[in-house]
């Protein structure tokens, strides 16, 4: 994928969660302290992230950073989820380390 499509798609997900939150591009603009054009060229992948900008959209979002690189969305929404609710980290790690632990051919592997 080039620098360019991931960064147009890298802003759609940032206009998507932002959507999601019922924020303005005005509303979330300023809750990260930038003018409304940047937030928009960002959204719009007219410019270049970096990872400053990613964590300072994430923080205003409430969400973790990372959702805006994952490409497969059911995946996004299992890590907003699992950084909205710790215990449910804990919860998948118990199930994956079963996973793993089950033995071959068995139904839990």
């Amino acid at each position: 994928m080039s620098d360019h499509t991931r960064g147009r798609a890298i802003g759609r997900r940032i206009a998507a969660a932002r959507q999601a939150a019922g924020l303005t591009q005005r509303e979330l603009a300023q809750r990260m302290g930038w003018p409304r054009f940047s937030l928009i060229n960002l959204e719009l992948g007219r410019r270049g992230t970096t990872i400053e900008k990613l964590d300072a959209g994430a923080a205003a979002l409430g969400v973790p950073p990372a959702m805006f690189l994952i490409d497969d969305p059911a995946l996004a929404t299992v890590l907003k989820r699992l950084a909205q609710d710790p215990e449910a980290v804990a919860d998948v790690q118990f199930f994956l380390d079963a996973r793993e632990d089950a033995p071959p051919g068995s139904d839990e592997g």
